[in-house]
């Protein structure tokens, strides 16, 4: 995220926008961000919640976050008590000695998919404001779909794009663990990308067994469907 700053002479005040991350392979997964990122900003709206941290702790998790693997091996700061009033925060003091009651270390699957007793997860938070809105069973099962990708980019039960390249390019004949990446690695890592994002190749890894990037469909069927099959004489 950072400050964008009001247009000239505009009545616009300053204004925080998100810098999630980079085009991904596929139109769906590029998709799942998006609706990931305007669904939470949604959820801050309604909620009220309040995210920030120090400055400080920012710069320890950019820090952090340039490190291989680090969605999965790393831990970042984040704000414990997000429904803390942002009225309230603007008040206090965040260099205090007070961090620990404030701030704590998580891992990205904790605060994707929640820290039990400690963190409820952005995932879980969409889950319950889409429980309060009129969602129609389309557009719900595709969102699920984009969560569920999100989720479990999150705990590590697929790859990211950097993990799965890494692989890719370990795992590939021609490659001598000298750290070289040859033409011939390139060529077919580029043909194997562009043959997953045009959807002639499937890539289980990345995208996930049940996430299928043209499909709308869940992996369960939705509790409203069921209750009407559960009628049906």
């Amino acid at each position: 995220m950072r400050f964008k700053p009001p247009p000239p002479k505009s009545t616009i005040g300053w204004r925080v926008e998100f810098r999630p991350c980079e085009v991904q392979l596929t139109d769906f997964e590029n998709a799942a961000i998006v609706c990931f990122v305007v669904l939470l900003t949604r959820v801050i709206l309604s909620y009220q919640l309040n995210f920030i941290i120090p400055i400080s702790k920012v710069d320890e998790n950019m820090s952090k976050a340039q490190k291989r693997s680090a969605a999965l091996t790393e831990k970042f700061w984040f704000r414990k008590n997000i429904a803390a009033s942002t009225s309230k925060t603007a008040n206090v003091d965040i260099n205090s000695s007070n961090d620990d009651a404030t701030y704590t270390m998580m891992s990205i699957n904790e605060i994707i998919n929640g820290k039990l007793g400690e963190f409820p997860g952005l995932i879980p938070l969409i889950h319950s404001y889409l429980s309060s809105m009129e969602v129609d069973t389309d557009t719900h099962c595709t969102i699920q779909q984009y969560l569920k990708l999100i989720s479990r980019r999150a705990s590590g039960q697929i790859d990211t794009t950097a993990s799965w390249i890494r692989r890719f390019i370990q795992e590939h004949p021609a490659y001598k663990q000298d750290s070289v990446v040859s033409d011939e690695i390139n060529y077919d890592l580029l043909m194997t990308a562009d043959g997953i994002q045009s959807g002639r190749i499937s890539c289980p890894r990345l995208l996930g067994d049940c996430l299928l990037a043209n499909s709308k469909t869940k992996e369960t069927i939705p509790p409203a469907v069921q209750k009407v099959y559960s009628c049906t004489p």
